[in-house]
């Protein structure tokens, strides 16, 4: 299989659907960012050279700074249609970990703050356990991507204290700081059972 998502698609294709994909996720950026200068963020997501060459040698997950900010650098690479189908499987694992990583922090925020009410005034914690006060059902947690919303609720219990004493900024960059060294080091069976 070589960058296959569904049988008919060609790998120009597979790179117009994962290009659009990118510049969809990178418009939010785009429009937070009300007093920058748009076409300097978007750039500054874009994988750098020496992003790229850890890529090459298999290492961009835990040698970049900040690697949910950036673009998946695997995507700039080629070889044999072997080494595409890695590239392509750790560009899955990377998307969905900086996609559960930034639902960890939100997660573990919503307990740092119910904890932070009296008694009384408290949600059930079940209710944040299950996903249900995110609305989030039961099938919301099949697939590759419930098995990482799954842990980024139980991350979430483990760690809400890292908002304690923090700014809300800095402490959801520990949360996905933490989240990323787990989400990244999960094995590439778990996207290549699910998009082969």
């Amino acid at each position: 299989m070589s960058f296959h998502l569904m049988p008919s698609f060609s790998k120009s294709a597979c790179a117009r659907l994962m290009l659009g994909m990118f510049l969809l996720g990178t418009t939010s950026i785009l429009m937070a960012d009300e007093n920058g200068e748009p076409a300097k963020l978007l750039m500054d997501r874009f994988p750098k050279p020496h992003e790229i060459e850890l890529a090459r040698k298999g290492m961009a997950e835990a040698n970049i700074d900040r690697p949910w900010d950036r673009a998946c650098p695997y995507r700039e690479l080629t070889g044999t249609a072997e080494a595409e189908d890695e590239f392509f499987f750790r560009c899955q694992r990377w998307d969905n970990c900086v996609s559960a990583g930034g639902s960890a922090s939100i997660y573990s925020e919503a307990f740092f703050q119910n904890h932070q009410q009296p008694p009384k005034d408290q949600k059930p914690w079940e209710s944040y356990r299950n996903g249900s006060i995110f609305l989030l059902e039961p099938s919301d947690f099949e697939r590759v991507t419930g098995h990482l919303r799954q842990y980024a609720l139980k991350f979430a219990e483990e760690n809400w204290r890292l908002f304690e004493g923090r700014d809300a900024s800095e402490a959801s960059d520990l949360v996905e700081k933490k989240f990323w060294q787990w989400c990244s080091a999960e094995p590439l069976t778990l996207w290549k059972a699910e998009y082969q």
